[in-house]
């Protein structure tokens, strides 16, 4: 059983490589069957056009996600509550390090009972 750790151990790569074989004949054929296909369809008034300009039209856009407004604000609230302890430690002592525990357990296991 692996315990949960910090730190990544790297895990081993092995090197693969799948051999390509180049065909001639078989490249000839597969150029005269699309040509045949491309001549068969032109009477259908059908063109065969690439399907990859559906794929390609929304990648290079940004995408926002509602998530990170919630992220900046948790950040936020969470450098508050480290200053607030600093703070508190720094005028009350250990009294504002237990009270501190004691919240962060608490929100743990609301957190767990899914009630927060």
């Amino acid at each position: 059983m692996k315990l949960p750790s910090l730190f990544r151990t790297p895990k081993y790569q092995r090197f693969h490589v799948e051999p390509r074989y180049y065909d001639p004949v078989k490249e000839e054929m597969d150029k005269r069957t699309k040509a045949i296909k491309r001549e068969l369809n032109s009477g259908n008034n059908e063109i065969d056009r690439p399907t990859y300009s559906s794929r390609i039209a929304g990648s290079f856009k940004m995408k926002k996600s509602a998530s990170t407004g919630s992220a900046t604000i948790m950040q936020l609230v969470i450098m508050a509550l480290l200053i607030s302890v600093i703070f508190g430690y720094l005028y009350i002592g250990n009294l504002a390090l237990y009270i501190f525990a004691l919240i962060a357990t608490l929100l743990v296991y609301l957190k767990f009972k899914r009630i927060l």
